[in-house]
């Protein structure tokens, strides 16, 4: 899977370090959920998914999620995305 915000930061395309920070979710339409840097996953269900972050944990609320993809650091969730809760 292509990793944007890794690309971003090895370009020097932003001039704004706080902006890529350990982690970094981008919600398409409420229809797909990008991560990239989460360190594992902890729930999986249609419902619910939840992974792990370096400083917490992040869990995601809707219907009929699929994990279209996973690798080392990169997520991508596909379903109707309710909610998105940082702990």
């Amino acid at each position: 899977m292509f990793n944007f915000f890794k690309e971003i930061k090895e370009k020097g395309l932003v001039n704004n370090p706080e902006f890529l920070n350990e982690y970094n979710i981008v919600n398409m339409s409420g229809k797909l959920l990008y991560v990239e840097g989460h360190l594992g996953l902890t729930i999986i269900a249609k419902d619910m998914i939840a992974f792990k972050i370096k400083k917490g944990r992040v869990v995601v609320e809707g219907n009929d999620f699929i994990v279209k993809e996973l690798t080392e650091n990169t997520l991508l969730i596909q379903g109707s995305i309710k909610k998105t809760e940082i702990f």
